[in-house]
């Protein structure tokens, strides 16, 4: 009985929690913060660049001195031994063996080191700034492609919003026809084909209002992908028309340089890595030199439980160094690779200019053919709203027909959507234009 009173309460506190579920409002700038905030793939980004920084800092902490302390514990079970010549008949040339050392040892020992001569320290120098500036211009790339992205995806859910808006309005505007039509039909004025046709009219409304609704389920579940939205969260866009056409407008004649391309930074970068590469295959002939200072003490004695009475110290200071002098070429080898690899980029960076010039091509014309179809449907859409009002009026005066009051409606219809397809065309291309000029701006994290 318990049981079933629980259950009564949950049914009737459902629909009071699903009440709660506002849906959030979210514009393009909220959206991008959102973005910013939880993609998982520019995270990923973010942590590798934390982690590239941390690996240049490893790099290049061998220049700073290495400092440690080693230590070990040993006993003798058989003692070594020394074979030494007869000191108590040297002319005869006879040797005689004698065991060494104690039984019980220990030694403990400091030591520091000082790199004076690396390549792999050159190495780590020269190429940390590039490694730096590559991770922060991939970074860089990451967030343009979410900004672009996000945007285009914005234009693209508000196209279905504003359909599934007009459609709204054309079915509350065809029912008050069908009511009309009917009343008409009833009280014996017209026949029933002008009823039937209002019939079919909204019934076409209502359908392709609800293609537009599930369009926008799409692009809403696009979009909670890109800003990193929960699946269950209700969401609802936010726009303002005006601000939106003032900026749909950029300068179609300005130059572009393909130096303001992150694409170009960043492979500029791969190619400085690649030279300090290259510098430091060739400076494969250099030695290793180091400085260090070892301070030991040595304790020993023949009864374990003297060991540690008395150490005896010693320490020493001095150079080491290490060349090695022949390695069957493959120093020669490395350097051709190295030097191979850094035409490889170049080449790379010529063929990057080619695909920039491309895509900057592609993306002004296709601008500039979105902005000359916006231009003409707005045309349109200012006069299919005056032949729809000219046909209504003349309509209620009993001078046309209901079949062209729906013609002009259809009329009307097409043409806003398609206007404001072409608006939000002409935005998304405006972002694929600004891409290939390298200014779309993004945050900083």
């Amino acid at each position: 009985m318990a049981l079933k009173k629980t259950t009564i309460f949950i049914w009737l506190l459902l629909p009071v929690t699903l009440l709660a579920q506002e849906s959030q409002k979210f514009s393009l700038t909220e959206l991008l913060e959102t973005a910013y905030k939880n993609q998982p793939a520019l995270q990923i980004s973010v942590l590798e660049r934390e982690i590239i920084e941390n690996n240049v800092r490893s790099s290049l902490s061998g220049w700073l001195p290495q400092a440690g302390l080693e230590a070990d514990y040993f006993r003798y079970f058989e003692q070594p031994v020394a074979i030494f010549p007869d000191f108590n008949n040297p002319e005869s040339g006879a040797f005689q063996e004698v065991r060494t050392g104690v039984p019980f040892n220990s030694n403990l020992n400091f030591f520091v080191n000082q790199s004076l001569i690396n390549n792999n320290l050159f190495r780590a120098k020269g190429q940390a700034n590039y490694l730096k500036a590559s991770a922060e211009q991939n970074l860089e790339l990451v967030k343009i492609d979410l900004t672009v992205n996000t945007s285009k995806a914005f234009y693209e859910a508000l196209l279905s919003q504003e359909e599934i808006r007009i459609r709204e309005e054309d079915i509350q505007r065809q029912e008050r026809q069908l009511k009309d039509a009917r009343a008409l039909y009833e009280a014996g004025i017209t026949d029933n084909i002008d009823y039937k046709r209002a019939s079919i009219a909204l019934q076409n409304s209502r359908s392709a209002l609800f293609q537009a609704k599930e369009n926008y389920q799409v692009s809403i579940s696009r979009l909670k992908e890109l800003a990193g939205i929960p699946r269950n969260t209700q969401m609802e866009l936010e726009y303002d028309l005006e601000e939106l056409i003032s900026k749909a407008e950029v300068d179609t004649l300005q130059q572009f340089d393909y130096e303001n391309r992150y694409e170009t930074k960043y492979l500029i970068s791969q190619k400085n890595i690649q030279e300090a590469e290259l510098a430091f295959s060739r400076r494969a002939y250099l030695p290793t030199l180091d400085a260090f200072f070892n301070y030991n003490i040595i304790y020993q004695t023949p009864m374990a439980g003297e060991l540690f009475n008395r150490g005896f110290p010693n320490s020493l200071a001095g150079f080491r160094m290490s060349l090695p002098i022949f390695q069957g070429g493959r120093r020669n080898y490395e350097i051709r690779v190295a030097d191979l690899q850094l035409r490889q980029l170049e080449a790379a960076q010529n063929e990057l200019q080619l695909l920039i010039s491309r895509e900057h091509q592609e993306a002004l014309s296709a601008y500039k053919a979105y902005l000359y179809e916006w231009k003409i449907q707005e045309d349109v859409k200012t006069t299919a709203e005056e032949i729809y009002q000219t046909v209504s009026l003349q309509y209620e005066e009993g001078i046309k027909n209901f079949l062209e009051v729906i013609q002009a409606e259809t009329d009307l219809r097409t043409s806003r959507i398609n206007y404001i397809n072409a608006l939000f065309r002409v935005m998304a291309s405006k972002m694929d234009l600004l891409r290939a000029r390298g200014e779309v701006q993004t945050e900083e994290l």
